[in-house]
């Protein structure tokens, strides 16, 4: 349905060729990060950062382009095109990783230690979770092959900068609002990052990759995440209704429905890779795109 050779359009090369650099580059995740922080300052009532969300843009797309470097031998069975395109253009990758994260550590201790501290927390989940560190006596040398430690360590690294690095900037102290904001990007990054899982869970099982899918099976799994998503997001949604203003309610229920709509639409459009990556990581992009354009139309809601 959503194939993109199945579409004859003169236009669709160029498309296709723009999709992959987008994505494949880890572009389009960097823009995830930068819509969580956007998002984040909205919720906790803050001014936009843009400081905060250079920063960790940049991080995310160096951690992310290092990874790919250390994961070749998964992505060469589980994401051909990807592994492809990052091999073809591994030099250009890299040299633009280590750029981002000089640039963005730069700026970063420009603010404090403070934010400096928390700019280093996905480099170094990114570290412990891809970098056999741990010795072989363990079971695992890479976090990543402890089932729930890899899911839960992704989501926290996404999780805590993004809740974070906004109030520290802003010399504030976490509070209700901070919590909410973190439990609801945990409990969205976490089901993002499983539902890559259970797409992947045949080459998984395959190379002897322990992941929650290949425990428990894709549809117990898509199961789980609907109880947690279903369960969390209402709790989320009650509180902030006693805490929070009503725009931002309506944000944590937006983000609920459109978590349990990939998870609800999963068998039809999980073999469509690209676009797949594109559905699932554009949430909070889109909500974030959404919301501004909202702060445009209606004056009175916070930018």
């Amino acid at each position: 349905m959503f194939g993109f050779a199945k579409c004859p359009n003169p236009v669709q090369p160029a498309c296709r060729i723009i999709a992959h650099l987008v994505v494949y580059s880890s572009l389009y995740t960097a823009a995830m990060m930068a819509a969580m922080v956007y998002l984040s300052c909205l919720l906790q009532g803050l001014p936009f950062d843009p400081v905060a969300t250079a920063i960790l843009a940049l991080v995310v797309f160096g951690v992310y382009n290092l990874n790919r470097k250390t994961d070749e031998g998964e992505d060469a069975v589980n994401h051909t095109e990807r592994y492809s395109f990052t091999k073809r253009y591994e030099t250009i990758l890299f040299r633009s990783a280590i750029f981002a994260f000089i640039l963005a550590f730069c700026l970063s201790a420009l603010q404090g230690f403070g934010s400096l501290l928390i700019t280093t927390i996905p480099l170094a989940a990114g570290i412990v979770y891809s970098v056999p560190l741990f010795p072989a006596r363990f079971g695992f040398r890479r976090l990543k092959e402890v089932p729930f430690m890899k899911s839960l360590i992704v989501a926290f690294s996404w999780t805590l900068p993004a809740a974070l690095l906004p109030i520290c900037h802003a010399g504030l102290s976490a509070g209700t609002a901070t919590g909410i904001v973190g439990v609801f990007f945990l409990v969205q990054t976490f089901t993002n990052t499983v539902v890559y899982d259970i797409r992947d869970v045949e080459g998984d099982a395959a190379s002897g990759v322990r992941t929650i899918p290949t425990i428990l099976g894709p549809q117990r799994t898509l199961l789980l995440l609907t109880a947690v998503n279903v369960t969390v997001g209402a709790a989320l949604v009650l509180a902030g209704g006693l805490l929070l203003d009503l725009y931002p309610v309506l944000l944590l229920a937006a983000g609920m429905v459109y978590a349990q709509g990939y998870l609800l639409c999963f068998q039809q459009l999980g073999t469509e890779k690209l676009f797949f990556e594109l559905f699932t990581d554009g949430e909070f992009i889109l909500l974030a795109a959404v919301l501004y354009l909202l702060t445009l139309a209606v004056p009175h809601l916070p930018a």
